[in-house]
């Protein structure tokens, strides 16, 4: 992705989350290995392989789950598995996802949130990257059943994101579809210091383009990009995006099932093919329109 501009930077919230694994159910919270256990793997079956620096899930934490499943249905044919509390995304047949319960605290409202989770080799080593570079752990590290070890952490800018290293391997280094996910980028207040850190953490090289966007990439292949938000009223966040083929018919469905369409296409920023949109629940995500394969040269 090039430049979003400052529209888009105007409407970020700042957001404050919980680990998906820990106090994050309501009124009978699950015990912590239960909570642990229901945690889905992240492929169908074992790949052995890992791409490191890729990121490999995301999850919803929302005060209403049940209203988010009917939204994302509707709007990229997403369906679910429900178990022990935790509900699995699935599209195409495989699973891209989950959506959590979290409740809100006496004095204020949980704000809705996708929280990404990147791969990493080792997550004792990643610990340590972090913490070198001035950033802090929130919960973990913490061994899960079925999806492997991981750490939810926060950057030195106040970015937050999970750390793993996935049980039986990562997802297939494949060309996301209609309704995936697409990409991955870093809105962050200091950009040498963002680089720094997921180069160590993700093993990328790092290309700059002419208007400051960084790419984090790894061989062929372009993993995330981070962006300058220093000089807007925004705080530093990781934001994802998904593949959609109709900006125009995907930005009606959005409204029709409840969400808000927060900065429509503009043509000045990616040619007019991406869209802010929040959710029913409130959680916040980018769609674009996108042909291109995402390694060098094509995205």
């Amino acid at each position: 992705m090039h430049a979003i501009g400052n529209r888009l930077i105007s409407v970020i919230s700042t957001v404050i989350v919980s680990f998906l694994v820990s106090g994050c159910t309501g009124k009978n919270p699950l015990s912590l290995q239960q909570e642990t256990q229901s945690l889905s793997a992240i492929t169908k079956t074992p790949t052995g392989k890992y791409h490191t620096g890729k990121f490999v899930w995301h999850d919803l934490l929302t005060e209403d789950v049940s209203k988010a499943k009917t939204f994302y249905a509707g709007l990229f044919g997403w369906t679910y598995v429900d178990k022990y509390g935790y509900t699995t995304i699935y599209h195409h047949g495989k699973p891209i996802g989950g959506m959590m319960h979290v409740a809100h605290t006496s004095d204020s409202k949980a704000e809705a949130v996708w929280l990404s989770s990147m791969s990493v080799a080792n997550v004792d080593s990643a610990i340590a990257v972090v913490k070198a570079n001035k950033g802090k752990v929130l919960k973990g590290p913490l061994d899960m059943p079925q999806r492997g070890r991981g750490v939810l952490v926060s950057d030195a800018e106040g970015a937050h994101i999970v750390l793993l290293h996935a049980k039986g391997g990562d997802p297939k280094d494949d060309t996301p579809k209609i309704g995936d996910w697409l990409w991955n980028e870093l809105w962050t207040i200091d950009p040498k210091k963002s680089e720094a850190l997921y180069h160590k953490l993700g093993g990328y090289s790092v290309a700059q383009t002419k208007n400051g966007y960084r790419l984090l990439q790894q061989k062929e292949k372009w993993r995330a990009g981070i962006r300058d938000v220093s000089k807007e009223d925004a705080k530093s966040r990781w934001v994802s995006v998904i593949r959609v083929s109709n900006l125009q018919e995907s930005m009606k469905k959005v409204v029709a099932l409840g969400g808000e369409v927060l900065m429509k296409p503009h043509k000045e920023i990616l040619g007019g093919n991406v869209a802010v949109i929040v959710d029913n629940t409130g959680a916040l995500l980018l769609i674009q329109r996108w042909s291109k394969p995402i390694t060098k040269g094509g995205k």
